[in-house]
């Protein structure tokens, strides 16, 4: 048995209250004569813990960051979802719940929060060359095998139709001959793994009939998704419900009245949104996403910007720009090796005649050392969960936290050995480390979601009226040319300025002003000694 990992229930509390703290602590009290901030100052993003991936996993995350110019979770956030797709259609986790353990699939969720123009897509297709090198020899061999299914069906069919003519009259002979005859042959699977632009989960369903039982729905712009006929109004719950199940591996239904009833077994399916600000803050905050437990089943990662700082700019150097790339190049290399072998294992169907029924996955349960450690982790976020606890603010989030790192769990050791038998301490240990990374930016994100819209556009509005020059300001130029756009009306304006009069950054003039050689009715003068 492995040596005890040196974890404890009060290692994740501590590591939990300090994020908490940070996240949660009130503002300077300002003093009397000046401004006070809009809101709480919320905690900065933390390190990611990419040593924690492994010694694959790790030096593509760096690779991909470094070759990507991107934010070093979103390369890993990218490798860790293909991963995902490559281990979840090997093998199920085993939890240590129940005589027998209950199955959890290698499947994750996660969601990367960036502005435009920080390389996400470029990330994304830095990890997903493995899968697209796959893809390709799948659709080159299914060329080939779709011309020589349509012989055999054809053959079939002129069999079939004989057999009936023979046999005309005497339904036990026929039945006997068709028997001997045997099903229809079926078609060759889809080349598709991980379907571009805009999937919808009936198009992935339909994949799911025709392909293959392991998927990844993979979205560079989340807002197309979000947004997309998948998750208009009348589609919304029904989707919804089927992205929970895809996580948990339950069987996936579909009920039409032209089709009939379809249902499918052992289905898998690893996502990774991709999603600007704004928009996941209207996905954070949608009730029925946490309703129906979506957002709870997602690891969260929102890193801090590149724009304009050392990370961007590339060596002048040849010598040294070569050696960057030759490097990232061994290690991408390795990451493309692994993940190949992985998707290219063969599928174990239950029935060979029957790709409904479900494939035969591998159990991947913990080790001694590995239950003890998983017993303790799942007992420390249980308790972090309670009233006035750490991580009650996001406790259906937390209530995941356990199973996922042994998903992680899971995915590192396949990585690692794809004829792994089972999941040590060491490595579970990795994958919780991964996880409190994602618990600290889970508490971060929902903070930040709970500042009210009126405060996030009074902010951006003294960020513009700070870039102006002058000490004053009229409504009108407000609702005319001020930021952000939704303030083009007298209300909408009015009412910004009042917020920011509130915290003490704008001070009205009572009897109005001349800017800029025109009269303001409503002014205000704006206060400059601090900034947000």
């Amino acid at each position: 048995m492995n040596a005890e990992p040196a974890f404890s229930g009060r290692d994740f509390a501590d590591l939990t209250d300090n994020a908490i703290a940070h996240a949660f602590a009130d503002a300077e009290p300002a003093a009397s004569e000046g401004p006070m901030p809009l809101y709480r100052p919320l905690a900065s993003a933390p390190d990611y813990p990419v040593e924690a991936l492994g010694p694959v996993l790790a030096p593509a995350a760096r690779a991909i960051a470094g070759q990507a110019q991107c934010a070093l979770a979103c390369a890993a956030n990218s490798v860790l979802a293909v991963a995902s797709l490559a281990a979840q259609g090997r093998a199920d986790a085993v939890l240590p719940i129940g005589q027998d353990g209950k199955r959890s699939p290698l499947s994750l969720y996660v969601l990367t929060v960036l502005e435009s123009g920080e390389r996400k897509s470029t990330a994304d297709s830095f990890a997903l060359k493995p899968v697209r090198d796959y893809e390709r020899e799948l659709a080159e061999a299914e060329a080939s095998e779709r011309r020589e299914w349509a012989i055999k069906t054809a053959a079939h069919d002129t069999a079939s139709k004989h057999l009936h003519h023979q046999n005309r009259g005497d339904r036990t002979a026929l039945e006997h001959a068709l028997r001997q005859l045997g099903p229809a042959p079926l078609p060759p699977l889809l080349s598709i793994i991980a379907p571009g632009s805009d999937p919808t989960f009936e198009g992935l369903f339909r994949i799911y009939q025709q392909g293959r039982p392991s998927l990844a729905m993979l979205c560079d712009d989340g807002a197309t998704f979000l947004g997309g006929h998948s998750l208009k109004a009348e589609n919304k719950a029904g989707t919804t419900a089927n992205l929970c199940r895809g996580w948990d591996g339950s069987r996936l239904e579909r009920i039409r009245a032209l089709d009939g009833v379809s249902v499918l077994y052992d289905r898998r399916l690893a996502c990774h949104v991709m999603i600007q600000p704004g928009v996941a803050a209207n996905f954070l905050a949608d009730r029925q996403f946490a309703d129906q437990g979506l957002l709870a089943r997602f690891l969260f990662a929102a890193p801090i910007s590149l724009a304009g700082t050392a990370a961007r700019i590339r060596s002048e150097s040849l010598a040294e720009e070569s050696q960057a790339t030759a490097e990232a190049a061994r290690h991408l290399a390795a990451y493309n090796l692994a993940i190949g072998k992985l998707l290219r294992a063969p599928i174990r169907w239950k029935d060979e005649n029957d790709r409904m029924a479900g494939v035969e996955l591998d159990r991947l349960p913990l080790n001694e050392g590995a239950r003890v450690l998983y017993i303790r982790f799942h007992n420390a976020t249980m308790t972090a969960m309670g009233p006035g606890q750490p991580l009650e603010p996001v406790k259906p989030f937390a209530s995941k936290l356990a199973e996922n790192a042994v998903r992680i769990a899971g995915i590192l050791t396949l990585i690692g050995n794809d004829q792994a038998s089972e999941i040590d301490a060491a490595t579970l240990a990795d994958a919780m480390k991964l996880t409190q990374f994602h618990a600290d930016e889970a508490l971060r994100l929902t903070d930040a979601a709970g500042i009210a819209p009126a405060l996030k556009q009074a902010e951006q509005l003294l960020r513009w009226l700070h870039s102006r020059p002058g000490g004053m300001i009229g409504l009108q130029t407000v609702y005319q040319a001020g930021q952000p756009k939704v303030l083009r009306s007298a209300k909408a304006a009015r009412e910004a300025m009042q917020v920011l009069a509130d915290h003490g950054w704008a001070h009205p003039i009572p009897d109005g002003a001349e800017i800029d050689g025109k009269w303001h009715r409503e002014a205000w003068r704006i206060v400059r000694e601090a900034r947000l």
